[in-house]
């Protein structure tokens, strides 16, 4: 066998086929990038097929020269079509994994091409059992074939920090702008508790993936002096802004599971405050390692209750530090993704917990 210099043995190639890899911050980029990274230590070769970058026939040629004896594509409707055209003209198997959007976005979720994907995945993978419910309500024929795998986390490396007052109570809102992710609902559920505390700051970081969502934001945002709009920034980044932070938001109308940014902040020991979404719910135990929120007066009495001690915020983060940690090792959800690529292949590795 070959080996991967101080991994174990590696027993298959992979190509994971990720929908993007460049412009603004997803959570796609962070997971897809987080696999391929700890795969080797499951005797895993993984590869990246970035398809913002290549042509169909430079992604056909990239895997003629790598030789993959299996395909992963993450989000059914950006990467499944992809990956079953590929899959077919290698003649390997191909397995998907449901982000979000792919399941709770109707239009992408029905169309015709995301049916086809999935009818023909040999194993659909999703991060938490929510999750499996659902999408077997809306594909029954994947139920034998589904997975669950959560997500893993690694706490991010922290550069410069972030300028703040000490006086300051920093709400820190980590989200691409489009409408989904709910950040003009947040700014309108704050705006009363700014007029109320005037130490409350809320700050903004995330690319502009829908124009004109991202136009409005930043109308709204350079008419609020508590308000701070960072535009994108670089994950080698991100871990100052969650250290400055005396709360993490997610504001999402849906969530595919274990958002990325939650974790991170968990792992870091921020308190996160989310939306009571199915997504969420598979991550935040509400009153124990976070809370959840499923209205703006619900939001703004939680917040308000931060604001007035924020000892009860430190206690929170690091219970959610300690829940992360036990339960979402990046190097256990690799093992995981490895043995469903066994399982697929006919014969699963001799791998340890």
């Amino acid at each position: 066998m070959a080996r991967v210099s101080g991994c174990r043995a590696v027993w298959v190639r992979v190509a994971l086929i990720c929908p993007y890899s460049i412009g603004p911050v997803r959570g796609n980029i962070t997971t897809v990038r987080r696999i391929t990274a700890h795969l080797p230590e499951a005797g895993v070769l993984a590869d990246m097929l970035p398809l913002d970058r290549l042509t169909l026939a430079e992604q056909q040629a990239l895997l003629d020269r790598q030789r993959p004896l299996l395909l992963h594509a993450f989000h059914a409707f950006h990467s499944g079509p992809v990956a079953q055209e590929l899959a077919r003209c290698l003649g390997i198997p191909y397995l998907i994994t449901i982000t979000g959007s792919d399941l709770f976005d109707p239009l992408l979720r029905d169309a015709p091409a995301t049916r086809r994907a999935m009818a023909g995945a040999a194993s659909i993978t999703c991060f938490d059992p929510l999750m499996a419910r659902r999408l077997v309500e809306f594909f029954p024929d994947v139920a034998g074939r589904i997975a669950v795998i959560p997500q893993g986390v690694q706490p991010l490396p922290v550069s410069e920090p972030l300028c703040r007052a000490a006086d300051e109570f920093v709400a820190f809102l980590p989200a691409a702008l489009r409408p989904v992710k709910g950040v003009v609902a947040a700014l309108d559920a704050l705006a009363p508790l700014a007029e109320e505390f005037p130490s409350l700051r809320l700050v903004l970081a995330g690319g502009a993936l829908d124009p004109e969502y991202a136009r409005i934001v930043g109308e709204r945002a350079a008419c609020l002096a508590w308000v701070r709009l960072l535009g994108d920034i670089p994950w080698q980044r991100m871990g100052a802004l969650f250290t400055a932070a005396d709360l993490v938001l997610n504001c999402s109308h849906f969530e595919g599971g274990m958002a990325n940014s939650l974790l991170e902040a968990m792992s870091m020991a921020r308190p996160v405050l989310a939306r009571d979404v199915s997504g969420n719910r598979s991550l935040i135990r509400h009153g124990r390692t976070g809370w959840l929120y499923g209205s703006d007066d619900e939001m703004r009495t939680l917040v308000r209750e931060l604001l007035a001690d924020p000892a009860v915020g430190n206690r929170m983060g690091e219970l959610g530090r300690s829940y992360v940690l036990k339960r979402c090792s990046p190097f256990r959800e690799a093992r995981r993704y490895a043995r469903v690529y066994g399982r697929v292949l006919g014969g699963a590795p001799p791998l340890r917990e």
